[in-house]
């Protein structure tokens, strides 16, 4: 979690908790966009939301927003208990999306290839096909923060979305 201050504005950013293991077979005709935004949490991340919802920081909550994936709106929903709110949905807090998994898999065969989600830190443009870059994703961040920051003035809002998404929040700040 971490916390971000503006005009006494508070916002909590917050990863979803952790998720379910899958390892097993597969038999689906989903795409891999469509998997990852099904991943629910673990027994463990069930436990690691409630704790976090008993963080007296999260309590009095005016507003909180999560992203669409399954697994950020199964972290959101303890908070969400606790202050007695709504959980508001915005796909501009999705995770960014790596594309095709089966493309994504073939490329990394290639042992001379870099990881994906390296060279984003490397150059900010580069994105696998049917995926996005590290600027698409700080653009749909930037237009969802601009937004709340204006609309919510002075509240404390909660915001739950996932590693990738915070962690490209976060550089844009620095």
């Amino acid at each position: 979690m971490e916390l971000l201050k503006m005009k006494d504005t508070i916002i909590y950013l917050i990863r979803h908790a952790e998720t379910v293991d899958e390892n097993g077979i597969r038999n689906t005709n989903e795409d891999s966009q469509m998997i990852n935004e099904k991943e629910i949490l673990s027994v463990h991340g069930e436990e690691q939301s409630r704790r976090l919802s008993e963080n007296i920081e999260l309590n009095n909550i005016d507003v909180i927003w999560s992203s669409i994936y399954t697994r950020a709106k199964a972290t959101a929903k303890y908070i969400a208990n606790v202050n007695n709110l709504p959980i508001n949905l915005d796909s501009n807090l999705s995770e960014r999306k790596l594309g095709n998994l089966k493309e994504l898999g073939e490329f990394m065969k290639d042992k001379n290839t870099r990881d994906p989600s390296q060279e984003q830190l490397l150059d900010r443009k580069f994105k696998t096909s049917d995926g996005e870059s590290a600027e698409d994703t700080k653009q749909r961040m930037t237009k969802f923060f601009d937004r709340i920051l204006k609309e919510y003035e002075g509240k404390k809002i909660a915001v739950v979305s996932h590693r990738r998404f915070n962690k490209i929040f976060l550089v844009k700040l620095v």
